[in-house]
Order: structure tokens, then C-alpha cells, then sequence
């Protein structure tokens, strides 16, 4: 059996294209889990008069990505299906896929387990604007290099005509099939300290270091809506913005965030999370200079 685990909060219109994909899939032996983190527009309403058969898990609006993902599996983990092999697929409300998305997943765990089978996304908007095909992590220099741009060059056609696997460092949730074994070996995502980004990587990073693999097919794609993206570290931000961003505990550029990582994951720990930030905050000023 495969839940497919979506934590969903006030994007109706999202959640409901995303949804509709997933009951279009060929596999059949499919789950859907929505955990709906105390919605205001109508998301709950629409889940029960249009998606009958998902299982829905209602939260408060504080359970934010990771522990509403965290409900989703318990909930998954405690409905095992005996005598079949049981997985996780984690997916966020603002994608959508194809058909045989799910199947792509399977036939990629099954070329190369035991390992976590991620997706390259690409723009909903323009399916060749290719905008994630894994990462290198340098744990030692908090160096991140983003496959999509650096072996691809943003090309979805260049991906496919270059490798049909990518072995990445780490997987962001959205779309992630992981076997039920890897939350037994590992636990659950780290809701302590990464409360809405980073429990994703942390994670993969975590289950990389227990001995998975983490695989990508170019066959598994998830159509991602850019725009819905939350904050963008662009010349655009403010600076007042990015400097509550470095502290703000639902940021993805969050400094305590990012200690805990570098104290946990890394070889060289304050070292690492000194150069991190170091990126982080040249980075954004770089791109502030090029707009003079």
C-alpha cells in the first residue's frame, strides 16, 4: 500500500488539482492522506463533498509542514497493510502530476533499493524550465550545488538525454516514495527543530547517512507551481525581510535551523554553519549589487 501524506492549509483551488491528479494514477493500491492544518476556505468542505475516499486528519494551524506531514505518517504506519509491502509518498498541495506518476516511483525503488525514490520538477507553466534534478551537499564547506542548473542548465530535455538516474544528497518532500522501513530505522521527520523548512532534507540527509540511497528518475515528474513557492531569497526581498528571515522560525534561512543541521549532520559543524550562513547573506547582497 502507498499513502500518499499531503499537508494542506488554505489553497483550496491548489489542493484540489493536486488531489484530482492523484486519483487519476494506474497504480490502484493508493491511500490518499490529507492532513488539513485548520483550513479557512473551504479546503475541508470541498475534501469531503469531492474526494470521498481520502482520509482526512484535521489540525488546528499549528502543525505547519512537519508535523503535519508527522500525523500523516503515524497515521500510515498505523494502518499497515499485512502481507503487502507499505510506503510513504510525500507530496505537497501546490504540484500536480501525470498518471503514471506513482508507477514511475515504484519501478525507480525497485531498480535500486533499498533507497528513497525522489521526482525532478519542473514549471507547471513551462514543463522544460527544469527546477529541481538533485543536489550535492558538501558537509564539510556547506557548499550546495543544484544539479537543475549546474549538469542540466534549467533543461528538462537536457535531464533526459543525459542519464535516466541521479543519485542526490538529499530530497525535498515534494514527492518522495519512502518505505515504511526507513521511518522504523530512523524515526520521523525533527519537528523540535525544523518546523516547516528543512525537515525534508534533514531527514533524507538522515536516512543517506543509515545507508539509503536517494534516487531520481527523470520519468517522475511533478509539475510545480512556482508562484506558490513562500519566501524567495531574491534581490527582490527587503532587506528588513531577510533579516527577519534569519531568524524567523518559519524560514527557510532560519540561523537556528541551520546550527542544529551543521551540530548534527556535519564534519565540521561550526565551521560549516559559519560558511552556510556566510553563502546565505553574500549571496542575498550580491544580488542587491547587481541591481544598481
Amino acid at each position: 500500500m502507498i499513502f500518499i501524506v499531503i499537508p494542506v492549509h488554505n489553497r483550496k483551488s491548489l489542493t484540489r488539482k493536486c488531489l484530482a491528479c492523484l486519483t487519476r494514477q494506474t497504480v490502484s493500491n493508493i491511500t490518499i492522506v490529507v492532513v488539513d492544518d485548520g483550513s479557512t476556505d473551504g479546503t475541508g468542505e470541498m475534501l469531503r463533498t469531492e474526494f470521498p475516499d481520502a482520509v482526512v486528519l484535521s489540525g488546528d494551524g499549528t502543525l505547519w509542514w512537519t508535523e503535519g506531514t508527522n500525523v500523516g505518517v503515524r497515521y500510515a504506519l498505523q494502518n499497515a497493510v499485512a502481507e503487502e509491502e507499505n510506503f510513504v509518498l510525500t507530496i505537497n498541495d501546490d504540484t500536480e502530476v501525470g498518471p503514471d506518476y506513482v508507477a514511475s516511483l515504484l519501478a525507480t525503488y525497485s531498480r535500486h533499493k533499498p533507497c528513497l525514490a525522489g521526482s525532478v520538477s519542473v514549471d507547471v507553466a513551462q514543463p522544460e524550465s527544469l527546477q529541481y534534478a538533485g543536489m550535492k551537499l558538501n558537509l564539510y564547506s556547506a557548499n550546495e550545488t543544484y544539479l537543475a542548473d549546474s549538469r542540466f542548465q534549467k533543461s528538462y530535455r537536457n535531464l533526459t538525454e543525459t542519464t535516466d538516474y541521479i543519485d542526490s544528497d538529499s530530497l525535498p518532500g515534494r514527492g518522495v516514495l519512502i518505505p515504511f522501513e526507513v521511518f522504523e530505522n530512523i524515526g520521523l521527520y525533527d519537528t523540535e527543530h525544523y518546523v516547516h523548512y528543512m525537515a525534508d532534507v534533514e531527514f533524507t540527509v538522515r536516512a543517506k547517512q543509515a545507508g539509503y540511497r536517494l534516487v531520481i528518475s527523470p520519468l517522475s515528474i511533478v509539475y510545480e507551481h512556482v508562484e506558490a513557492t513562500a519566501l524567495q531569497v531574491n534581490s527582490q526581498l527587503p532587506i528588513r525581510k531577510f533579516w527577519k528571515g534569519l531568524w524567523g522560525r518559519y524560514s527557510p534561512i532560519n540561523i537556528p535551523m541551520r546550527y542544529h543541521f551543521a551540530m548534527h549532520h556535519t564534519r565540521t559543524k561550526h565551521l560549516y554553519l559559519m560558511l552556510d550562513v556566510s553563502r546565505i547573506v553574500t549571496g542575498y547582497f550580491l544580488r542587491k549589487l547587481r541591481l544598481l
